[in-house]
């Protein structure tokens, strides 16, 4: 019988786009970028004419299902920064509040990482713009974005570098529950 595999989300959120990532360890004790495969990545749209509040439902909805595809062991986003834009930091914290939803629809454990860490982790600097993050995700496990927007290479430079965060804390860590099966909770 085979070991589980840890399966991560990460997700960069955003009011009208969001990227997402799933990675899973190839190998029962991942240390290295290159343990981790990316089993799907990409971004999630809003049409930026709704409202924020229908906006940020259609977003819920595509995270949740997308989670439900692929029940990860826990998700990750970055902590949130201060703006000066107190709307932009306002829309931001909705939208973060919604996928925690979702992950709690589905009793998938949310997590948080700083900006800085993902950048010093995956890029060697914790300044590191988005081109470099890209091109350092491209160097460590050949992903290449294509044309889709750095929110998917965001997303997976937050996946990955928790999942090598993690690798020091396996021989502890408990096993992931293979049983747990999507459930649709309706509130009243």
């Amino acid at each position: 019988m085979s070991e589980p595999r840890v399966t991560i989300v990460g997700i960069d959120p955003g009011s009208r786009i969001a990227g997402y990532a799933f990675i899973r360890a190839k190998v029962a004790n991942p240390r290295l970028p290159r343990d981790f495969a990316v089993i799907d990545a990409g971004v999630m749209r809003a049409p930026s004419a709704l409202p924020t509040a229908e906006r940020i439902g259609l977003l819920h909805e595509a995270l949740h299902g997308l989670l439900a595809e692929h029940m990860p062991d826990g998700c990750v986003m970055e902590t949130p920064f201060f703006d000066k834009n107190v709307h932009t930091a306002v829309k931001l914290g909705e939208t973060r509040g919604a996928f925690i939803a979702a992950c709690a629809r589905l009793r998938i454990k949310t997590h948080e990482i700083t900006p800085a860490e993902v950048k010093k982790t995956i890029a060697g600097n914790g300044r590191a713009d988005k081109e470099v993050l890209s091109q350092a995700l491209r160097a460590l496990i050949g992903f290449d974005r294509g044309k889709l927007p750095h929110d998917v290479t965001d997303a997976l430079a937050i996946s990955l570098c928790f999942g090598l965060r993690l690798a020091t804390r396996f021989a502890t860590m408990p096993v992931p529950n293979q049983e747990a099966k999507p459930r649709d909770v309706r509130t009243p």
